[in-house]
């Protein structure tokens, strides 16, 4: 009986150490793999060994996308860096949805102005150094949303609200991302910002709609005044072009009435001068001319003879 118990024992024994020996292999086969990686398409990897990279030049550190060998992971650490693609990130620092009845647990910016404003933007950003990114900076989200929350602080501290609010939107967006990109660089982030997008910039809710009339009454008041600039330009050259043709208009009656007079003086000097040589016959001349004018007008003549003392003219 004792034997027959110490051989069961065996057997589960050996049986034991069997899947024992199995399980290890198992496990050093999966260690030994380990370091076998598939880069994925728009990634690249690094290879830290014991914690160092490996590699001394840009090309031996970064491993494009395809199978890739490495050691254990006991020995190497395979990092992977998203590089095809541009990632995004909203930034809610100085954004409040609701109304602001603390202002030290609510988010905002002060404008030059001394008002308020709330701001939420999407930033939207690339790797552009795989090495960089992956060693240099632990929390990139962090770092991007206190870079680009800093920079709409420095930036709206030196416009107006309306400017803000309004005409000024790129402007700030466009400064903000540079400020935001020139401390990343300075860092050696590894990341490029493509773009910041105000996805909204408005004024507190206790005061939104107040803003918005005088906004409305403000873009109303400009609307008017291009208007009336529009009516300006418009009228301006048709009352040159009216006082053009009036001032030619004088200019060609004025010529006409001295010609005319001229014509009329050198005819009467002319005649002055015949005048005093011969005025009988001057005087005779003229009032024949004179006599012929007035009877080319008339339609009829009736010839009234020698004595009569009556005329009829119809």
């Amino acid at each position: 009986m004792r034997k027959k118990k110490n051989h069961v024992f065996a057997d589960i024994l050996q049986t034991v150490t069997r899947y024992f020996l199995v399980l290890v292999a198992a496990v050093v086969l999966m260690i030994a793999f380990s370091g076998v990686r598939v880069v994925k398409s728009g990634e690249v990897a690094l290879i830290l060994r014991f914690g160092k990279l490996v590699g001394n030049t840009y090309e031996d550190q970064v491993h494009e996308p395809g199978l890739l060998f490495a050691f254990p992971y006991i020995i190497d650490e395979v990092i992977t860096v998203p590089t095809g693609n541009v990632m995004e990130q909203v930034v809610t620092t100085h954004y409040t949805s609701g109304p602001m009845t603390s202002l030290r647990s609510n988010g905002y910016v002060i404008t030059g102005d001394q008002n308020i404003a709330i701001i939420s933007a999407s930033v939207k950003y690339v790797v552009s150094d795989p090495v960089a990114y992956a060693l240099h900076i632990k929390n990139i989200p962090d770092t991007i949303n206190a870079f680009v929350s800093t920079a709409m602080v420095n930036e709206a501290a030196g416009l107006s609200v309306d400017e803000l609010l309004t005409s000024g939107k790129d402007d700030f967006a466009r400064a903000v991302m540079e400020r935001a990109q020139a401390k990343l660089s300075a860092i050696e982030a590894g990341i490029t910002i493509g773009t910041v997008e105000l996805t909204n910039v408005s004024m507190p809710e206790e005061v939104r709609d107040t803003y918005e009339m005088v906004n409305s009454a403000a873009v109303s008041a400009s609307t008017q005044i291009e208007q009336a600039k529009q009516y300006r330009e418009n009228l301006l050259p048709q009352a040159r072009a009216q006082a053009d043709t009036l001032v030619a208009e004088a200019n060609s009656l004025y010529s006409n009435s001295v010609a005319a007079a001229n014509a009329d003086l050198a005819e009467f000097w002319g005649v002055l001068d015949e005048y005093r040589s011969n005025a009988d016959l001057v005087r005779t001349r003229i009032y024949s001319a004179k006599v012929s004018e007035i009877l080319a007008k008339i339609e009829k003549i009736h010839i009234v003879q020698d004595g009569d003392t009556k005329i009829f003219i119809p």
